[in-house]
């Protein structure tokens, strides 16, 4: 019997956008091509560069994918940290990560996309701002894993 083959670790910087009436801005997304898997909902967000830190790619991401721009104190200490797996659809690989989610209170907004980067205009299919109760009841794939989990504790404890 094989073991399936580790591809790479992805450290990412996430936000956590919840409006006014505490609704959460989501992305629905493929994963990269390579990977093979249908696509899922999650934070705005990405990679973080080489030499950066959590939080500036955090301040860079929120401004690439939403147009909006904030300053590092905005948004403090992050709420979660979250590590998993996804297993590729070849069935022989898979990648682990490791996000590190901010939350940021905003006003209602639609996103400015013209920063979005040329993998990001292949990527992100749709975009749209999810009650939590309407996440609960979905079975829309979320990311990371354990979303749904902490946003009930957070959000309806």
């Amino acid at each position: 019997m094989s073991s399936k083959t580790h591809v790479k670790h992805r450290e990412t910087a996430r936000i956590m956008l919840v409006d006014e009436q505490n609704r959460i801005f989501l992305l629905k997304t493929h994963f990269d091509p390579e990977v093979g898997l249908p696509p899922r909902w999650l934070t705005p967000g990405g990679g973080i560069d080489s030499g950066e830190t959590a939080l500036e790619a955090a301040v860079r991401e929120i401004r690439e994918e939403t147009g909006m721009r904030v300053a590092p104190e905005d948004l403090g200490e992050p709420v979660l940290v979250s590590s998993g797996r996804w297993d590729w659809a070849d069935g022989l690989s898979y990648h682990t990560y490791t996000d590190t989610i901010y939350e940021l209170k905003v006003q209602n907004f639609d996103p400015d996309t013209s920063g979005f980067t040329e993998d990001e205009l292949r990527d992100i299919l749709e975009y749209r701002w999810w009650t939590i109760q309407e996440l609960m009841d979905s079975d829309e794939q979320l990311a990371p894993h354990e979303l749904r989990q902490w946003l009930r504790a957070r959000y309806q404890a």
